[in-house]
């Protein structure tokens, strides 16, 4: 079997190489707040996007999703994880610097302008996908497994303080510039060019940190051997099947809904301005702060299995909110987003079961499988409810009944797919994972 070099990292060296997969981490979600979210979707609805449309430019990031499932032999090919993650970031972020370019300096009609924007965006996203596969794999070896729950949870505190400010600064400024221009369609744009070319420098700056951590295993000439096991052995393992199945299905019940959810119901039906919209994320992340460090420690404890069922149903139950609110209601809708920090159980607990359930030296397959699988049943997903919803509402206007009747369809659906994915997040094959019985009786069984 092919093996690859360890190289030795003394304590002093590791931590340091942590600290620096913070600052890393904190320019990110800044970068990433400024250049997707509701900045986009509501500059794809300004340039003249219709349910296809918007669900393109919402499913485009994770349409590019499948060929994460390349990642392995680009990684091998390249020596190191660190090497492929520092390449293709590059690369990736160089793209979405074309995104304020489109919005502040459009030199195509609109309908292209669209088109434009997708491609875009799966491009960016294709690069940064592959390169993620690459740093989760270099997080693997530099995190060791009895802390990574705890380190991933401090991550994703550092990213949330920083991205919660960065949306709702980035959200005011574009409704207050979207006001003021509401008469000029070129000054309109503006109020999107402006963030997301700020976001996309941010971007290009996070790949400064990854610059100051060392490289932690070479592998070796990809054989073909090495290559096809790598890419096949997370669908053969049956453990890790599992994870899959919840991952897929998980996957769909997002997406279903992503487009009403997101852009139609709060913007047509409720009136929603980009500002409440990013307070309402705002609440979300919030919540995640409060409760990462909580997540970190009990899936370190418990394990990832358990964290993750209590997630599911807390997201799962948020829908209702969607169901329930009307426009003299709409701040119900800030109960939806407050259940949605559940999510950060999934950030945390995911990536590190595949980390927990992967062999080393295939290490790159299995990341790149659990999040390739998940991404493309994301935007097939995302596709097809903006499909429905463009046939249920039969060309309606927003302010009728048709419309409204087609939005919580889409959102019921949405809300039943959800809850089934609970079960199948129960089914998944953890080792050392607590049960819910030992769980509630405070100790392990015999």
């Amino acid at each position: 079997m092919a093996r690859s070099d360890t190289s030795p990292i003394v304590p002093h060296a590791r931590r340091r190489a942590l600290a620096w997969g913070h600052v890393n981490g904190g320019l990110w979600a800044a970068g990433n707040a400024l250049t997707t979210g509701s900045l986009v979707s509501y500059l794809a609805r300004d340039l003249g996007a219709a349910g296809l449309g918007l669900s393109l430019v919402l499913a485009a990031p994770n349409l590019a999703g499948l060929l994460r499932l390349v990642a392995p032999p680009i990684i091998y090919r390249l020596g190191t994880a660190r090497r492929a993650a520092i390449g293709l970031f590059g690369v990736s972020y160089l793209l979405i610097v074309g995104l304020p370019i489109l919005a502040g300096f459009p030199i195509v009609e609109r309908t292209r302008a669209v088109s434009l924007m997708i491609g875009l965006l799966f491009a960016h996203q294709l690069f940064e996908y592959l390169a993620t596969v690459a740093l989760w794999t270099w997080w693997g070896d530099l995190v060791p497994e009895q802390v990574r729950g705890r380190y991933f949870a401090r991550r994703q505190r550092i990213q949330l303080a920083v991205a919660i400010p960065t949306l709702l600064a980035s959200g005011y400024f574009a409704d207050i510039w979207r006001a003021a221009a509401a008469d000029d369609p070129q000054r309109l744009l503006m109020a999107y060019a402006v963030p997301t070319g700020i976001g996309a420098v941010v971007l290009l700056a996070s790949i400064i940190p990854l610059l100051r951590m060392p490289a932690t295993r070479s592998y070796p000439r990809p054989e073909a051997a090495l290559t096809l096991r790598a890419m096949t052995m997370p669908f053969a393992d049956r453990r890790f099947r599992g994870l899959l199945v919840f991952r897929g299905w998980f996957s769909l019940a997002n997406g279903i809904s992503q487009v009403v959810q997101n852009v139609f119901f709060p913007k047509e039906v409720l009136g929603l301005g980009v500002a409440p919209l990013a307070a309402m994320r705002v609440t979300t992340q919030v919540g995640q702060f409060a409760g990462a460090r909580t997540v970190g420690e009990l899936s370190d404890r418990f394990g990832n299995r358990p964290v993750i069922v209590a997630g599911q149903l807390g997201v799962s139950l948020a829908l209702v909110f969607f169901l329930v609110a009307r426009p003299e209601t709409w701040w119900l809708l800030f109960g939806a987003w407050a259940l949605f920090a559940a999510y950060v159980a999934h950030n945390i607990c995911l990536p590190n079961l595949a980390l927990k359930l992967s062999s080393e030296i295939e290490r790159p397959g299995y990341v790149a499988a659990a999040e390739a699988i998940a991404s493309m049943l994301h935007a097939v997903s995302t596709v097809a409810g903006g499909l429905a919803f463009d046939y249920l509402r039969a060309e309606s206007p927003p302010s009728s009944a048709e419309f409204y009747r087609a939005c919580l369809i889409i959102l019921g659906l949405g809300f039943a797919m959800r809850m089934l994915a609970v079960p199948l997040a129960a089914a998944i094959q953890e080792p050392g994972a607590w049960t819910w019985r030992e769980i509630i009786a405070g100790r392990r069984g015999p």
